[in-house]
């Protein structure tokens, strides 16, 4: 289970959640008017969300999970998106720098987020390094030097690896291709908005403001990232969007926090050497306007998220299972659980799924199409919504051989087909459509729990960690036990208001045909009427999996549906993946 927030920048110039600010200014004074325009819509999306000491693939092995991809926390990229405020596209103040500040809290002082923790007594203790036995890492902006020092994207690669705004091809990890880029979009409905900025250069170094590593209140690593321009400047106009994405390579990346959240602040300047309240051209908490003897009172709403990934939703488990599952003393049903990784059982492996026959030690057969599911539970007071990718490869052996992914167009389960794919189990599109109305998608996507089983066999074609769930639905106590401060009823996990994506929603229902005896029970009929899908290059771009942009996230539930089938010619072995699943809001 995953548990992140995600920020774009908040003010360095005021310190607590609520202040005071009174001033008399003479009419003379300079005041810097822009300084409360900030930057607006503003998203972090993680290359990867695996802490940094995780960089392997299912089977232990690094060779597939690589710079950028969604298996590799230690090497992995950010995308950084917002919308400026200010209109400086006819002025000598253009933008000529952008600075990102990586700390462990939104507003005050700066500790580089991580978890290596420190060895010794103040004032001389020293650092932790990194280490995947004791899963922990540091965050650390790394860069190369010589040949392998950070460069922008050539205009020529960006016209053939950027598609509106994503990449569509990640740079070579040799930094042969660049490691970051810098792209603008003026909102020009003639042609693709995004365009290159070019005349950029970044450098990285250690910005935090909270202490020393000897008195242990700093980690001493890289986390502040700068861009400045070496040209005239990029002028925008007010609302112009602008893209950063720094790509993870062999020797440009940035190495995950091992464990909590962090936050990013950003700043954008019109000089290249001076970072402070007189250069900020979007984004400080200052005087917007000279008011004599005049009293401004200023407040915040700090950004927030609550992501988490597992294999058993704790609304299917009765108190003596939740209880076990997470190891508290009678326990009781919340609001809005986070999703857990397993039942707690003395043999349950946490977020662990067996995919295959249950009574044939989960393997796969030419006869049928087996399936498992996990589940992932989202919060966020992002204004503009989040979109959740996921990041991966197909099912693999430790030899290279794989059973194929489906590919980006859904197709139905086919047995004897060698096919992996993945689809949400939360109703589909179709079934969820009104036509007439403003917002067209009524429907709330619930979570159909229900799993397929075969009929006179008791076969169980879908077979997950909570097989021994007390219900594969909403377990009715969790009513009672939450009816004190559950006012207007429990809530019905479901995706809205995402939506999934065309290619994924229709994974709920029948993947096996049936006839006769064998024909399939628990209110399902014969036919299939599902569909799965698996991007190829999901594991370095990640692909979009539900969606929204326009209205907070509260609490969305999804249940994502796995299926695989083999030939009679498919290479024997242990086949294994990992699926990494990134959310991003947008503020």
């Amino acid at each position: 289970m995953y548990k992140l927030r995600s920020l774009a920048r908040r003010s360095t110039v005021l310190g607590s959640a609520v202040a005071l600010l009174l001033a008399t200014f003479a009419p003379s004074a300079s005041v810097f008017a822009d300084a409360l325009n900030p930057l607006t819509h503003r998203s972090l999306t993680l290359a990867s969300s695996s802490p940094g000491w995780d960089f392997t693939d299912g089977s232990g092995n690094a060779t597939y999970a690589m710079p950028n991809s969604g298996a590799n926390g230690q090497k992995t990229g950010n995308t950084f998106s917002f919308n400026v405020s200010t209109d400086n596209s006819a002025t000598t103040d253009k933008v000529k720098a952008f600075t990102f500040q990586y700390c462990t809290t939104s507003a005050g002082n700066c500790q580089s987020p991580g978890n290596n923790g420190w060895t010794g007594t103040a004032p001389a203790k020293t650092r932790n390094a990194d280490s995947v036995a004791n899963k922990t890492s540091d965050l650390n902006i790394v860069t190369g030097s010589g040949g392998h020092a950070p460069a922008e994207m050539s205009s020529s690669d960006f016209a053939s690896m950027i598609t509106s705004g994503g990449p569509s091809a990640i740079p070579n990890r040799d930094d042969s291709q660049g490691t970051f880029v810098v792209m603008t979009n003026t909102g020009d409905p003639a042609s693709d908005p995004w365009s290159y900025s070019p005349d950029w250069a970044m450098t990285a170094e250690n910005n935090e403001t909270n202490g020393t590593i000897g008195d242990g209140k700093a980690t001493g690593k890289n986390n502040f990232i700068k861009l400045t321009n070496t040209g005239a400047g990029m002028g925008l106009p007010a609302g112009a969007a602008v893209k950063i994405i720094f790509f993870g390579t062999d020797n440009n990346y940035i190495t995950n926090p091992g464990a909590g959240a962090f936050f990013v602040k950003i700043n954008d300047y019109s000089s290249t050497t001076t970072f402070n309240d007189t250069t900020i051209i979007d984004g400080g908490v200052t005087v917007a306007n000279v008011m004599n003897q005049s009293i401004q009172i200023t407040t915040k709403v700090l950004e927030t998220m609550d992501f988490s990934v597992g294999t058993v939703d704790p609304y299917t488990l009765n108190s003596a299972q939740l209880t076990t599952a997470t190891g508290k003393p009678n326990a009781k049903h919340g609001l809005c659980d986070p999703i857990l990784p397993s039942m707690g059982g003395v043999n349950d492996k946490p977020n662990t799924l067996n995919l295959g026959d249950e009574v044939g030690e989960y393997s796969l057969s030419t006869r049928a199409t087996y399936s498992t599911h996990s589940y992932w539970r989202l919060s966020s007071n992002s204004s503009a919504g989040a979109t959740v990718y996921y990041a991966g490869v197909t099912l693999k052996n430790t030899v290279g051989d794989q059973i194929n992914p489906i590919g980006t167009t859904a197709q139905a389960p086919s047995r004897g087909t060698p096919q992996f794919g993945l689809a949400l189990a939360n109703g589909t599109l179709s079934a969820n459509y009104d036509i007439g109305l403003t917002n067209p998608y009524k429907g709330n996507f619930n979570v159909v729990y229900p799993v397929e089983r075969g009929g006179s066999n008791n076969l169980n074609y879908e077979s997950g960690a909570d097989n021994g769930a007390a219900t594969m639905g909403v377990d009715p106590s969790v009513a009672t036990d939450h009816a004190a401060t559950n006012v207007g009823g429990f809530h019905t996990p479901s995706l809205a208001p995402l939506r999934p994506m065309g290619a994924y929603d229709a994974g709920a229902g029948v993947i096996n045909p049936g006839t006769g005896s064998d024909g399939l029970t628990d209110g399902y009929g014969p036919s299939v009427d599902t569909k799965f899908a698996f991007d190829p290059q999901a594991n370095q771009i990640p692909a979009a999996l539900a969606r929204e942009s326009s209205q907070v996230v509260d609490c969305v539930t999804a249940k994502v549906r796995y299926i695989a089938n083999i030939a009679a010619t498919t290479p024997a072995g242990i086949y294994t993946t990992k699926i990494n699943y990134i959310a991003a809001p947008q503020y």
